[in-house]
């Protein structure tokens, strides 16, 4: 990754645009992905009683924006303009030339091949555009639709992350995932 260029830009799939996220898209998301904590605990282990809490969260994101280690995206249905989720590659170590893969959909909108769409635009993006050498997904174990999304995509499982995941008093295992860029 060349820390002097600016990567991000909008990603569009057949039927999804990916873009940045903005103050006005905070109700939204709130509303159809961040309202139900049972569902989201795999992805955020904090649970928003209101949009209020959840707020501060959308002001987080665009910070990580400003340091430049971080793209996140909105995930928008192109035919109804409706945010039904967020994906996201962020880095801890540029120098390894490694990141990371995250995303959620919201309830209504799983089991339609929208993760996938979405987590191929951005293995692609990442792989080939920003050139990272290696992607790697930490998915909760339990988390079986993730699972089978990242699979799905030719990402392979590595290893486990015994007890690394907390939510409220209860530890669970992360499996980790990983694709390598063959075409550097």
């Amino acid at each position: 990754m060349d820390k002097e260029k600016n990567y991000y830009r909008n990603i569009e799939t057949e039927r999804l645009l990916l873009r940045k996220i903005t103050d006005e898209d905070a109700e939204s998301l709130y509303r159809n992905v961040y309202n139900d904590f049972e569902y989201y605990k795999y992805y955020y282990q904090v649970p928003f009683k209101t949009f209020e809490d959840y707020k501060p969260l959308v002001e987080k994101y665009k910070e990580m924006y400003e340091r430049g280690n971080h793209f996140r995206w909105c995930i928008v249905l192109k035919e109804t303009n409706e945010i039904i989720g967020h994906i996201i590659l962020h880095t801890k170590n540029l120098l390894d030339n490694n990141c990371k893969i995250g995303y959620i959909i919201g309830k209504n909108y799983t089991n339609k091949g929208y993760a996938k769409e979405a987590v191929t635009a951005i293995i692609n993006f990442g792989l080939n555009e920003v050139k990272f050498h290696r992607i790697e997904a930490e998915i909760v174990a339990e988390n079986i639709n993730s699972i089978k999304v990242i699979e799905s995509v030719g990402m392979h499982f590595e290893s486990i992350k015994e007890e690394s995941y907390r939510i409220e008093n209860t530890y669970y295992n992360q499996n980790i995932y990983a694709i390598i860029n063959k075409n550097k």
